[in-house]
């Protein structure tokens, strides 16, 4: 029994793609190396580390991971600095956001 059972609150839960019941939907699921880069949606911000160091961190990546990796690289060559990935997120050496912000959308991608 769900907790809004019985009242007006309680809908049903469709699948996107083909409009039925989760529960009758037969759709494959999305995995991520599936979503591409024009509808993933990604943040770019500066934060400060320890020692008054700065760095861009760019996140919300929905991707495998060699494609964050690529898209790493294309990044630190058009920055020239360096960089990592943690995680979903590539952490670029310095203050890039402006430079991230408009390279993003040449590669495909869309940027908060």
């Amino acid at each position: 029994m769900g907790l809004f059972d019985g009242t007006p609150l309680e809908r049903p839960v469709v699948c996107d793609r083909c409009g039925l019941d989760v529960r009758d939907c037969t759709c494959v699921p999305l995995t991520p190396e599936d979503i591409p880069p024009e509808k993933q949606r990604l943040n770019v911000r500066l934060e400060k580390r320890k020692h008054g160091r700065v760095v861009s961190v760019i996140s919300g990546f929905a991707c495998r991971k060699e494609q964050i990796q690529t898209t790493l690289t294309q990044l630190k060559n058009h920055c020239g600095a360096g960089g990592t990935v943690d995680g979903d997120c590539i952490i670029l050496q310095g203050d890039h956001v402006q430079r991230v912000k408009q390279h993003l959308p040449q590669l495909g991608y869309r940027v908060k």
